[in-house]
């Protein structure tokens, strides 16, 4: 594992995805960092209810989630909280983030999992 990475060992990190794959697959990369995840969390209401109940360290959060609900309300809470998370999108559309939010690291999916483990590495150990 490189030495950037070693930062990750041990955070707990929530995953917010709706497809049951790309969250199996999320949650795989996260644990070969060596890292605990917390949920997959496929629904709004799942992610609230994580991010406010799990103690994290950061988060992985889809920004699209199913019946046309955004992950911008768990965004809100983790920022409250003060806990670090990227955004995962399959499109990049500027004005779909709230002014809050345009500067939050965000990563195109497919997510390679080197890209993710450097974007994780630098978000989550306060170097970003």
């Amino acid at each position: 594992m490189a030495h950037d990475l070693l930062p990750l060992q041990g955070m707990r990190i929530l995953i917010v995805e709706d497809s049951y794959l790309v969250a199996e697959d999320l949650a795989e990369t996260v644990t070969e960092l060596g890292c605990a995840v917390v949920g997959p969390a496929g629904t709004l209401a799942d992610g609230l209810r994580q991010a406010s109940e799990a103690a994290l360290d950061g988060a992985l959060l889809d920004v699209n989630l199913s019946n046309d609900e955004t992950s911008f309300p768990i965004a809100e809470l983790l920022v409250e909280r003060e806990v670090p998370f990227v955004f995962l999108s399959g499109y990049d559309l500027e004005s779909a983030f709230p002014p809050q939010f345009k500067t939050v690291e965000r990563l195109a999916k497919p997510v390679d999992a080197r890209r993710l483990a450097r974007a994780m590495a630098a978000v989550f150990s306060g170097r970003s």
